[in-house]
């Protein structure tokens, strides 16, 4: 346990020059659909999920968070973008006892209509289907302060209270290094294919979640996402789209519902940074039935197609453990992206 709280407090402390390096060379990677997101609950609240995925969507935003699933969960969700662009992700989540965690498992799929070919003198030589694809295998686990965390107590006590400090610190129920931890990674295949030319290379995605135990509530996370390979097309190699993002949440628990507000910074290799923010209302109608209700914000697309691109709207319902999730977000001069998204869990729920 004292690795993934080292990295998770000190990896994102990097240094002014690497800082700098994350910010040059814009437009230059490959696989951008890895970029699109997953899950309809994702769009609606702007993508502000490193801290706030839970389940099989998290195996796409945060590894980390496939430790929450309690049972078996299987999401699908598609999206409509502009051009005739269709985006599919599907994945299950699958608690298993003997490995003490959580084995995710999602594909996505990236898919537009034909193309027309032609040749150098513009004779027509019939159409193609450009599609991309990637398949993920993942593993979260959950450290709570019952296992590893409470063994490494007395490590970090012993460095809190340094010589010459000017008293031992004694409130055992507020040390700052106490809490729940959530942690996972994932490995996925990479694939594009243009006309008769595929590209594939691997990738690998990674995160941690963390509960204080002094305000469980809030949840600060970090993760990264598509550190691997190059594809290659012929003598052309173009990077993936990797991005470091920072996170926090927070779960707020009126009469009869739920709210969790989010806010994020994302920080890509080969793009300039961006924040995002997102909010979820959850009320619950009956006994078997909640009404769901989102709005957010992400400023990746507002640079290029105007700030109302940037606000995102959704709205779902559930019902025993099935989930109806629709989002909607304007893109400017392009046309709107809408998101539909669906999700079933069986065996225990929360």
């Amino acid at each position: 346990m004292r690795p993934i709280l080292l990295a998770f407090f000190l990896i994102p402390g990097l240094t002014p020059r690497a800082s700098a390096a994350f910010q040059t060379d814009a437009g230059v990677n490959g696989a951008q659909f890895l970029r699109i997101g997953a899950g309809a609950r994702a769009l609606g609240m702007g993508e502000a999920m490193t801290a706030s995925a839970e389940g099989p969507e998290a195996q796409y935003w945060n590894p980390g968070g496939l430790a929450a699933a309690r049972g078996v969960e299987v999401v699908y969700a598609r999206a409509e973008l502009p051009a005739s662009v269709h985006h599919d992700y599907a994945a299950l989540a699958l608690p298993i006892g003997w490995t003490g965690g959580v084995v995710g498992f999602a594909f996505t799929r990236l898919s537009q209509g034909s193309i027309e070919r032609v040749d150098n003198v513009g004779v027509e030589q019939g159409s193609f289907s450009p599609h991309s694809s990637a398949v993920s295998i993942g593993y979260a686990r959950a450290f709570t302060e019952d296992d590893a965390l409470t063994r490494d107590r007395g490590y970090f006590r012993d460095s809190w209270n340094l010589p010459g400090a000017a008293r031992r610190f004694e409130d055992e129920e507020h040390e700052p290094w106490t809490g729940s931890f959530r942690a996972g990674a994932a490995l996925k295949i990479v694939s594009e294919t243009l006309g008769n030319r595929t590209a594939t290379t691997a990738a690998g995605d990674g995160g941690v979640i963390y509960r204080p135990s002094a305000r469980p509530a809030l949840a600060l996370a970090w993760a990264f996402r598509n550190a691997g390979g190059k594809l290659r097309y012929l003598r052309q190699s173009d990077p993936l789209p990797f991005e470091v993002s920072l996170a926090a949440a927070h779960d707020w628990e009126p009469e009869r519902g739920r709210v969790v507000t989010a806010i994020e910074a994302v920080v890509p290799l080969h793009a300039r940074p961006y924040a995002k923010l997102g909010a979820e209302w959850a009320r619950t109608v009956s006994r078997r039935v909640e009404a769901v209700g989102r709005v957010g914000f992400q400023g990746r697309t507002a640079p290029d197609l105007g700030v109302l691109s940037g606000f995102t709207v959704g709205a779902g319902a559930r019902v025993n453990g099935f989930s109806f999730d629709l989002a909607f977000q304007p893109m400017g001069q392009l046309g709107e992206a809408f998101r539909l998204g669906l999700g079933w869990k069986f065996g225990p729920r929360s």
